[in-house]
């Protein structure tokens, strides 16, 4: 089976920022928060994979440390057969990244000139990367308003510029955060559906989908992973997850929804019946 993603005991620990008191008396010891803890994964290629978890659970700091962004500490990752920590050149150029920050864009300059000013951070110019964007735009419905400014946009066209960015390098790997977050059910069903049927069946490409949304997940993704303070719990078919975390009798009565299951995970004290 080919790999597109595998880590191996991966781990990210942070130092704590610590009080005058505490530096004052104990100047020398050293006190870390551990973000991600020995999470082992291994995604497969040509899949939407989903990454499902609380604030905090660590989503953020694994995504970050496939795109080279930060180092682990420890543990080791593969992008494409190639190291997170040796070959980040390599594996810039073959990913691409959708943040749903609107602070990354420049607001003074229309949507077109932000995908040309990013397009030629990434070394594309020219006819190139005209086509390129003349492409993005007309395929996420953005010709219309190309020539806005960014400012004057709605939360939904924004994010059809995030992910026109994303795409400017022609990636094999799409790491999406949030890519429908605030934005209205019918712009969302849209860019949900793009996402599924256009650049993963269509296109063949991966995309790590980060999400909260359960429901979104549920009708998206081919494999999840659930992360819990920093630990992975969980990885396989949205089916599979049910199947192994539904109580016997409970579960042939009525399947567990995927918010059912999730609740479970992160909180195993509280039974299916009490929420």
């Amino acid at each position: 089976m080919s790999y597109c993603i595998e880590t191996q005991s991966l781990t990210k620990r942070y130092p704590v920022i610590r009080g005058y008191g505490s530096l004052f008396l104990h100047p020398f010891r050293r006190k870390e928060f551990t973000a991600l803890n020995n999470a082992t994964l291994a995604i497969e290629k040509g899949v939407l994979f989903g990454l499902l978890g609380q604030n905090g659970a660590g989503k953020t700091t694994l995504t970050k440390i496939l795109c080279t962004l930060v180092f682990p500490t420890s543990g080791k990752a593969l992008v494409n057969g190639f190291d997170v920590s040796k070959d980040g050149g390599k594996i810039r150029r073959i990913i691409g990244c959708v943040v749903g920050d609107d602070r990354s864009f420049y607001w003074r300059l229309t949507g077109r000139q932000n995908l040309r000013f990013f397009a030629r951070l990434n070394n594309l110019t020219g006819r190139e990367a005209e086509t390129r964007i003349n492409g993005l735009l007309e395929t996420l419905e953005l010709t219309t308003d190309a020539d806005r400014m960014f400012k004057d946009y709605s939360t939904g066209m924004r994010r059809k510029v995030a992910i026109a960015r994303g795409l400017l390098t022609n990636p094999e790997i799409i790491f999406m955060d949030e890519p429908t977050n605030g934005i209205d059910p019918v712009t969302s069903r849209k860019l949900r559906r793009f996402i599924r049927e256009k650049l993963v069946l269509k296109e063949k490409r991966t995309v790590i989908f980060v999400t909260h949304n359960l429901h979104e997940a549920e009708e998206l993704c081919d494999r999840v992973a659930i992360l819990h303070k920093g630990e992975i719990k969980f990885t396989g078919t949205v089916s599979e997850l049910k199947k192994e975390f539904a109580s016997g009798k409970q579960y042939i009565e009525k399947e567990l929804s995927l918010g059912e299951v999730f609740s479970r995970i992160v909180d195993p004290e509280i039974l299916p019946a009490e929420r």
